[in-house]
């Protein structure tokens, strides 16, 4: 790991958060002294290279900064939306960097096809539905588990994502809650436990 000079910023109001490590847990930042946020940016001056890691950590505080964001202007669908395009992100990563111990012989057709587009890392070509496919069978038939883990967290904002993509005036319905299965109380847990699931299984 290079050498890495930073400071840390409330992400919020801007205002500069002394002694606080940005490799420290999230869990236990003390709230900022200006407006009381605990979601913070950094600035750093890099020297060489820098890991996989801090990449990750860079692309999830972005989203779920945004995800915040987003849940303060009660945003609710747009704040799901987010959170699906951070879970696909490291579903993707940590699909990309698993090696099965067992062939995909007895895998379906397009498990292979996705599979194949995974280990020639072409996203753009992924969904997290997809991603979610090959997620399940290489739970049910190898080694790949992640903590916490994937089922059902991905799963429902995947089921969400999709039914605002394909139910005309689903977006709205959701922002207004006037869906009884995804009142505002499910909604934040469940992004609660999306940020959990994105940053325990950062790469």
């Amino acid at each position: 790991m290079s050498e890495t000079k930073a400071d840390t910023f409330c992400a919020k109001c801007g205002e500069p958060i002394l002694g606080e490590s940005p490799n420290g847990d999230p869990k236990e930042r003390r709230p900022c002294s200006n407006c009381g946020s605990t979601t913070r940016t950094f600035s750093a001056e890099m020297h060489a290279t820098v890991s996989v890691n801090v990449s990750a950590d860079a692309k999830l505080l972005i989203g779920w900064t945004e995800v915040d964001r987003l849940l303060g202007e009660k945003e609710y669908a747009a704040a799901l939306l987010v959170a699906a395009v951070n879970m696909e992100f490291i579903l993707w990563e940590n699909l990309r960097r698993f090696t099965p111990a067992t062939t995909l012989t007895k895998a379906s057709d397009r498990v292979r096809s996705i599979w194949g587009q995974i280990q020639a890392n072409q996203p753009k070509k992924v969904t997290l539905s997809s991603l979610l496919t090959v997620a399940e069978y290489m739970t049910q038939n190898d080694a790949f588990a992640l903590s916490p883990a994937w089922d059902p967290v991905v799963r429902e904002i995947d089921d969400v994502r999709n039914r605002i993509a394909h139910e005309r005036g689903y977006f709205a319905k959701l922002t207004q809650l006037k869906d009884p299965d995804w009142p505002e109380t499910r909604i934040r847990q469940v992004l609660e436990d999306a940020k959990e699931f994105c940053h325990g299984n950062a790469p």
